[in-house]
């Protein structure tokens, strides 16, 4: 299973750095032949070993493995910027990020030691948490929110499989990473509230 383990961490790296590389306007306003290439070059520079690491590799040892909830969401957003399909609603992504961003803020502060509980605990194998999470996936796909149910179960069909290394469920649906992003976009949104108000 090290393999895969190694392959899925390499591949959310590789993932996250295309996603960001296609949304560079520069990179955006080439054709697509030489969009293509540019991005294909962009692998080749990830896959050249430097003192036996590739920087793909270097990169991973930085940022830790990306969740599966990382996964899907960068998935998205690269092929939005590539194709202009958009496979999920905006109002499904803003109610998955919101969630997120609910979970990150409980969740970091009391695994971080803000009070005796640590819920870190809960992902070795919880038979409530797991019941909680199957509670969430079934109550997020009757509201619509078919994102949020998906990630979910990514998260449980890899953790299940032992794809990463950690065995700790919380590393599979949530990584530092995604928590800012989430958090970022609800700060935005309520800013641009906030800001609304005032000039109402």
């Amino acid at each position: 299973m090290q393999l895969n383990t190694d392959l899925t961490g390499l591949f959310g790296i590789t993932l996250a750095i295309f996603t960001l590389l296609v949304r560079v306007p520069r990179v955006q306003a080439l054709p697509l032949p030489k969009r293509a290439a540019a991005l294909g070059a962009a692998l080749v520079v990830l896959s050249i070993p430097l003192w036996g690491v590739s920087l793909a590799g270097v990169m991973r040892g930085i940022t830790g493995d990306l969740s599966m909830t990382t996964l899907v969401f960068l998935t998205l957003a690269l092929v939005r910027s590539l194709s202009g399909r958009v496979l999920a609603a905006e109002s499904n992504r803003e109610a998955t990020l919101r969630a997120i961003a609910i979970a990150a803020l409980l969740f970091y502060p009391l695994a971080l030691g803000v009070s005796m509980f640590d819920p870190y605990r809960l992902g070795y194998g919880n038979l409530w948490f797991m019941a909680a999470l199957l509670g969430l996936a079934i109550w997020a796909s009757l509201r619509y929110s078919t994102l949020f149910a998906l990630c979910i179960a990514l998260a449980v069909a890899a953790w299940s499989a032992g794809w990463y290394e950690s065995p700790n469920l919380w590393d599979y649906l949530l990584d530092p990473w995604l928590a800012v992003y989430a958090l970022a976009v609800q700060g935005k949104y309520w800013l641009v509230r906030w800001k609304g108000k005032i000039h109402a």
